[in-house]
């Protein structure tokens, strides 16, 4: 069975989320991270994972929804969500340096601040990095995510980089400071991805589908889900010439090497599948 290690499915319409994770599972997707993006909604991911047994949660407030700096009652209350046994990673946390992001300042000292909460509950982290789009080479995104992630040893917790856009020589800076790398659909269409594949090795590598309601998109049944789990790995599998059946077996035992002490839960629920 395949781990998607981060979507936000916790932000659909409640009565479709029996259908997305039956069409998961038959995708042979046996356990979801659905990861909160505000304290809100964090609460929303607990609530999911509590209800549904294949659904763990991801809390934290995502850089983009930082609309002030986090104070300790915020702290607080993230602090008392990750203490729940449903919470499996501190999820979505990072920077993005778009030209719409909130204060610079304020995602540094939220995404310091979120790492000391991992730290206290024991959590991996998943961190989003972005820089603008058009602006890559200027990497000030990057290098502040290293800079905040080498200053908190955060490579102790453990982690990955979700949604991985970046280049090779970025994603080496990350293995060497001990995360992982997740890579999505994005795989199957940004050719300077391919070289990042290839070259992780393969306990580092994760997959993810980010999947969230893309209400953008007029045909709902076009919405990417975990479902989509395998065109990740087919991709992979081409890349590194290998099987779906491998690429199924390293990623899911990467992910719950990630987890460390909360590994059991999920494996417990992998092995229960209703598919023959």
């Amino acid at each position: 069975m395949f781990i998607d290690t981060h979507a936000h499915i916790h932000q659909h319409d409640s009565g479709e989320s029996a259908e997305i994770i039956s069409r998961a599972e038959a995708a042979q997707v046996g356990a979801i991270f659905t990861a909160g993006t505000t304290i809100i909604d964090s609460q929303k991911a607990i609530d999911m994972a509590a209800k549904f047994p294949r659904v763990f949660a991801g809390v934290g407030v995502h850089p983009t929804d930082i609309e002030h700096s986090l104070t300790s009652n915020d702290l607080a209350k993230l602090s008392e969500l990750a203490a729940s046994p449903h919470v499996a990673v501190m999820s979505e946390i990072g920077v993005d340096h778009q030209d719409k992001s909130p204060n610079k300042e304020w995602q540094a000292e939220a995404f310091h601040a979120q790492i000391n909460i991992a730290r206290e509950h024991e959590l991996p982290i998943v961190f989003h990095v972005r820089e603008q789009a058009d602006d890559y080479d200027a990497h000030s995104a990057r290098d502040a995510a290293i800079s905040i992630l080498q200053e908190t040893n955060a490579g102790e917790l453990g982690g990955t980089a979700h949604y991985f856009q970046g280049r090779w020589e970025f994603a080496k800076n990350l293995l060497d400071l001990g995360f992982n790398i997740s890579f999505a659909k994005t795989l199957t269409r940004i050719k300077d991805l391919e070289e990042t594949a290839r070259k992780t090795p393969g306990d580092r590598i994760l997959i993810e589908t980010d999947s969230y309601p893309q209400t953008f998109k007029k045909n709902r049944s076009k919405w990417t889900e975990p479902r989509d789990i395998p065109i990740v790995a087919e991709k992979l599998a081409e890349l590194r010439n290998t099987s779906v059946e491998e690429i199924a077996e390293l990623t899911t035992q990467n992910a719950l090497a990630m987890l460390g002490s909360r590994s059991g839960l999920v494996t417990s629920v992998l092995e229960t599948s209703t598919n023959p």
